[in-house]
């Protein structure tokens, strides 16, 4: 079944999507820093490249989402493909 959906409500799915991603980077850090072994132990290493991947993933869903909300608004003049505010 094909479910039609506006630019915007796509992009509000993505700012949903990234908001999880938020909480999870969250649950990564405190167990980061609930981590009472080495530095460098194989758990620390796993986290952070967890967490790189998933700042990665969290920034794309937001740009992502924003740039779908704001697509038929007039543009600034700019040629930017994504708006920072």
């Amino acid at each position: 079944m094909l479910i039609k959906k506006s630019l915007r409500e796509l992009g509000k799915e993505y700012e949903s999507a990234a908001e999880q991603l938020k909480k999870v980077i969250a649950q990564k850090r405190n167990e980061m820093k609930n981590i009472s072994d080495a530095v460098c132990s194989n758990r620390m290493y796993e986290l952070k490249r967890e967490l790189k991947v998933l700042y990665g993933e969290y920034r794309d869903a937001k740009e992502i989402a924003d740039y779908l909300k704001t697509y038929y608004e007039p543009h600034n003049g700019c040629k930017e493909l994504f708006n920072y505010r």
